[in-house]
């Protein structure tokens, strides 16, 4: 049995500084191809056996209508030696989900939301069978661009079960705060999350000493300071060292103005893959009687 990769893209509170009313995610990366088209193709590349999107009610129907339900794992698509190349094709589910009510205003900052998407694809799996459970998470972030293609020759490193994955960039990760896919075993998962909790400031302030119970409350700008944690913060006890990593020839950081005119005149425009990688695929409806 192959082992079961999940892909996470983060959605649900993106920042940027375009100040349109139009999703960013929805920016070209090139001709025809969306920066959550990317997100979707990248995952798809790294060999992920499902992507799970996680994304608010306000925003889901959106990227639903954009990327659809299910996309082609590109290596297997098109085999120029197979004698009916569509009977090998492989299928990659996409779900949806929303960060849960409880940590909204919270915990939900940009890096929580992908520790949710993770918490989404474990729970789930555990609830179907143990056979399905991801043993690992790939995280892409819609608003990175580099050479996704060519994470093809590193699926193997991306699918270790012993160590984890790092794209960098002039020796920096998304440990430096910088938008790059990695990749995350569930236990670290649970680190990152109890180191959150832990960090995180709550409504109110630590019990004066002599008393068990607090009861004097933070100022309101002081309250849930996780909601405000950058991804160095989040990820503060994901351990890079002996990890695999990979060093990108270029990337930028398109979630801020300045980035994305960089990218769309750098020249080092992604590639939009073959329009069936990348259309929406949706399943069939089931057949309704009339009554």
């Amino acid at each position: 049995m192959s082992m079961h990769l999940a892909g996470i893209i983060p959605v649900a509170n993106l920042k940027t500084d375009f100040d349109i009313d139009t999703p960013a995610i929805l920016l070209p990366v090139n001709a025809g191809f969306t920066a959550i088209q990317k997100s979707v193709f990248e995952c798809a590349m790294a060999g992920c056996e499902t992507i799970w999107i996680v994304a608010n009610d306000d925003l889901a129907p959106i990227v639903r209508k954009v990327v659809g339900e299910w996309t082609y794992d590109p290596l297997y698509y098109s085999r120029r030696f197979e004698r009916f190349p569509s009977q090998v094709r492989k299928e990659v589910p996409i779900y949806y989900v929303p960060v849960h009510p409880k940590d909204r205003d919270r915990r939900d900052s940009y890096g929580w939301s992908a520790l949710y998407g993770i918490f989404c694809a474990w729970w789930v799996g555990v609830k179907i069978s143990k056979w399905v459970v991801p043993q690992k998470y790939f995280i892409s972030f819609p608003m990175s661009t580099y050479d996704i293609y060519s994470l093809r020759q590193h699926r193997q490193a991306i699918s270790d079960v012993d160590k984890n994955f790092f794209v960098s960039d002039m020796g920096k990760t998304v440990k430096d705060n910088i938008p790059l896919p990695f990749t995350m075993f569930g236990e670290d998962y649970i680190q990152c999350r109890r180191w959150v909790n832990k960090q995180t400031t709550k409504q109110y302030c630590s019990p004066p000493p002599g008393e068990k119970y607090p009861s004097k409350k933070l100022p309101f700008e002081e309250r849930w300071s996780a909601r405000n944690f950058n991804f160095s913060e989040v990820f503060e006890k994901l351990e890079i060292k002996g990890a695999h990593t990979f060093e990108t020839e270029w990337f930028y950081d398109i979630s801020t103005w300045g980035g994305y005119v960089d990218y769309i005149s750098s020249g080092n425009l992604i590639k939009k893959p073959y329009e069936p990688l990348t259309k929406a695929h949706k399943h069939s409806k089931l057949v309704e009687q009339e009554e």
